[in-house]
Parts: structure tokens; C-alpha cells; sequence
């Protein structure tokens, strides 16, 4: 009897029950990244509550020093994945460090109160105080957590690249979209209220699945051969990433695509950061506020696989370009309707809806216009970008809160602005002409 084989990636070969274990494990992984995502964010922007942070240094923590620690780290650590080789493949040999080291980091930022009441007791009256210690603390692990966790998004992405079916990758993506919603909906609906009461337990719970879940997927998960690395030279491990850039840029299609993820992230990041403090100081209360996601992602995740479908049918590239010109309109509205509590709860839940289906349709799109050989190369430039972008909205945009009297209305005038810019150059992404594939595509039976 012949050997089911009817799905390629690379070297690899799959059949269906194959492809569907590819797939389990591959979920496995993501509940890992899902739990950082999805409940680590709004966790640490409770700790920042109650420390009395600012809205600048909350846009630090959570924006703009995560899009540094990507602006140095990820295009280094994924040029170095993408000439590895190993009886372990590329990214296997990476993600086994990275996820444990954020695992322990976790477990440090859960362990911050202790070790600044030891602290602050040891210094006695030279201690700066108990608060500022404790805060102290907390941006220290949390910045070696979110070092960690960018590390493993990006090396997690080029597992996926390297070991999935392009042709199905549309809807794998959607599957793990619709994961990641369920554990943020669980949270949501059951956790949110209890991160004041139980926060130690929480973090905990984030440093042990995130540590355990992507070695455990590492293990089950095996990568093809790879053709044999570029010659060393300007493509070595040591170039810098301004250089790295420059070269991954000499294709203009190369570069609206990277304006497009650049406007992207600063379209949905400022209003994703602040708008817990925006609905609380409307009136919601956490609950409610958790409520809300919780519904938006439902929604989410009854739409997801079509999304997923449609951009494996017509073309990522295309999906998210619709995607984006209705969330357009959501926010251009949103900017001027939203004065209270009931206009928020409206617009918020359209938000969460619209912006998870560009998110959907978009998931596969650096697959669609960067070759896979060096897929982590060209994806950490793309990388660099966004961290750019975030680094300048980031540090903007937290004095203006401040100075304008925390008006969180300026998160959704930005989102206005720049989805409209993004759309501008997903349209001439459109209009170029797609990067030949390098491999047929793979359909379901």
C-alpha cells in the first residue's frame, strides 16, 4: 500500500493523520505564546495600576521597550536561526533556550513584592522605598521576560514557515487564532477580576505554561533538511541589523510590505494599551471590561477559519486590505462618537471584532511576500520596522496622555490616521506583483 504523502513542506511529507499531529502540536505551542499574549499584557498593566505608574511609563514598559529589546535581539538571534544547522533543525536549538529563560523571568517578576520588602529591610534608610523598589523589580524581570517571549513569537513563526504547507497556512493560522481567543476568553470571563487578589498565582501559572508548553511542542515537532547556509560575509551572523535591513530592502514590494506591518502595529497598539485604563475611567468596571473582550473574541473565533480560508483562497495580501479599510471606518468613528461609557462599549466591542480579523487575515501575509529560505531574516527586519514605528508612537503618545489629561480619545485618532496610511501602502503592495512561490500549493481533500 502506498504512503500517504500528499502534503509537502520542504523535505517534509505528510499525510492527513500526519498533518492533522503537525497541527496538535503546533497548538501546543501556541497555547505557550497565547498565555503571554493574551494574559500577561493585561496583568502587568494592573501591576502598573496599583504602583501609581504614569501613562508614560506604562507606554515604556508595554510599548516602547518591548519594540526596542525586538529592535536589538530578534533580528540578530533569527539571522543566526536561519544559518543553523543541527540534528535539532533551526529553530528547535532556539526556542528550547528562549522559552525556559522566560519562564524563569516570569517566575521573577512573580517573586518581585518579596524581593522588595527583603530589599527595601536590608537597606533599611538608604532603601528608595518599598514602592519604588517594587516597581523597580518588576520592569528588571518583566524586561528580561518580554526579551524572551519576543524571541520565542519570532522563532515560533519560523517553525511554522519552515515546517507547515504554504498552501494551508491560512487556515492553520486561523486554528491558532481561534486557540489563542479561547484562552484569552477563559481569562477574560474567569481570571481578569482576580489579578488584583490573586496576582502571584497568575504570574505563576504564565511562567510554568509558557516553559513548559513550547519545549514539550519542540520535542513532538521535527524539522526537515535545510539546503546549505549563504557564504559567510555580509550575510554572516555579525552584521548589524541597519545593514541586515538595507539588504532585506533592495526590493520595493519588500518595502510596502514593511510599511504595511509598520502602520499596522501602531494602528491597534496604542488604543490595545491604554484602553483598559480608558474603559475604567468611563466607568466599566474589570469585570465588565472582561466581559466585553471575552464577547469580542467569541465573535472572533466563529469568524476566524472563513477569514483563514478566504486568505489561503484569494491571497492574504487581499483579505487584510479589506480587513483593514472596515476597521478604518470603526475608527474614524469611534474617534468621534466615543464620549461615555455606552458609546465606548459599542466601539470597543467593534474593535476587538475587526481588529482580530485583520489580525487573522494578516497572520500568513509574511509568508506571502518573504522567501522562505531566510524567512526569519526577512521577518526580523520587518521586525525592526514595527520597532521603530512603536518606539516613536510609544514614546509620543504617553506625555501626550499625560499632558492632555489622560483623553484616551487621541489613542483612537491615531488609530484613524494610521489605518488609513496602512491602506495606502497594502494598495500598492497589491498592485506589484507577488514572489513567485517555491512550492505548489497544498489543498485540502
Amino acid at each position: 500500500m502506498a504512503t500517504d504523502t500528499r502534503f509537502r513542506a520542504g523535505t517534509l511529507h505528510y499525510g492527513l493523520w500526519g498533518l492533522l499531529a503537525l497541527v496538535g502540536w503546533l497548538l501546543v505551542g501556541e497555547l505557550g505564546i497565547a498565555v503571554r499574549e493574551r494574559w500577561a499584557q493585561p496583568i502587568g498593566l494592573v501591576v502598573l495600576r496599583n504602583v501609581g505608574a504614569s501613562d508614560t511609563s506604562i507606554a515604556l514598559l508595554l510599548s516602547t521597550v518591548p519594540a526596542v529589546i525586538s529592535l536589538l535581539l530578534v533580528p540578530a538571534i533569527g539571522l543566526r536561526s536561519d544559518r543553523c544547522r543541527s540534528r535539532w533543525g533551526r529553530r528547535r536549538p532556539y526556542l528550547l533556550v528562549s522559552a525556559p529563560l522566560g519562564a524563569g523571568a516570569m517566575l521573577c517578576v512573580a517573586a518581585a513584592p518579596a524581593l522588595a520588602a527583603w530589599a527595601h529591610t536590608l537597606l533599611g534608610t538608604w532603601s528608595p522605598g518599598l514602592r519604588r523598589l517594587d516597581l523597580g523589580f518588576f520592569c528588571l524581570f518583566w524586561t528580561v521576560f518580554e526579551a524572551a517571549a519576543m524571541t520565542t513569537v519570532a522563532l515560533f513563526n519560523g517553525l511554522v514557515n519552515d515546517v507547515m504547507p504554504h498552501g494551508l497556512l491560512g487556515r492553520l493560522y486561523a486554528v491558532l487564532r481561534i486557540a489563542g481567543l479561547g484562552v484569552a476568553i477563559f481569562f477574560n470571563m474567569s481570571l481578569f477580576a482576580l489579578a488584583d487578589t490573586r496576582l502571584f498565582e497568575l504570574l505563576l501559572t504564565i511562567a510554568l505554561v509558557f516553559g513548559l508548553s513550547i519545549p514539550l511542542m519542540c520535542l513532538m515537532v521535527r524539522e526537515g533538511a535545510y539546503p546549505a547556509p549563504a557564504p559567510a560575509g555580509a550575510m554572516a551572523p555579525r552584521a548589524s541589523a541597519h545593514t541586515q535591513l538595507l539588504q532585506c530592502c533592495s526590493q520595493r514590494r519588500h518595502l510596502w510590505a514593511f510599511g504595511a506591518f509598520m502602520l499596522a502595529a501602531v494602528t491597534f497598539s496604542p488604543f490595545n494599551t491604554f484602553s483598559q485604563n480608558y474603559a475604567l475611567g468611563l466607568g466599566l468596571s474589570k469585570a465588565e471590561f472582561g466581559t466585553l473582550t471575552a464577547t469580542g473574541y467569541a465573535v472572533s473565533i466563529a469568524s476566524a477559519f472563513g477569514i483563514g480560508w478566504l486568505a489561503d483562497r484569494f491571497g492574504a495580501v487581499r483579505v487584510a486590505t479589506v480587513m483593514m479599510a472596515l476597521y478604518s471606518l470603526i475608527a474614524l468613528g469611534g474617534c468621534l462618537l466615543v464620549r461615555d461609557g455606552a458609546a465606548f462599549r459599542g466601539f470597543y466591542l467593534a474593535h476587538v471584532v475587526m481588529s482580530g480579523a485583520y489580525f487573522t487575515a494578516a497572520a500568513a501575509m509574511p509568508m506571502d511576500v518573504f522567501p522562505r529560505a531566510e524567512f526569519v531574516r526577512y521577518n526580523a527586519s520587518k521586525d525592526i520596522m514595527v520597532a521603530l514605528a512603536s518606539i516613536l508612537v510609544g514614546t509620543s503618545l504617553g506625555p501626550l496622555l499625560d499632558l492632555s489629561g489622560h483623553d484616551y480619545r487621541l489613542t483612537l485618532a491615531s488609530a484613524a490616521l494610521f489605518s488609513l496610511l496602512c491602506l495606502g501602502c497594502l494598495g500598492r503592495l497589491l498592485v506589484r506583483a507577488p514572489i513567485a512561490a517555491t512550492e505548489p500549493a497544498c489543498t485540502l481533500p
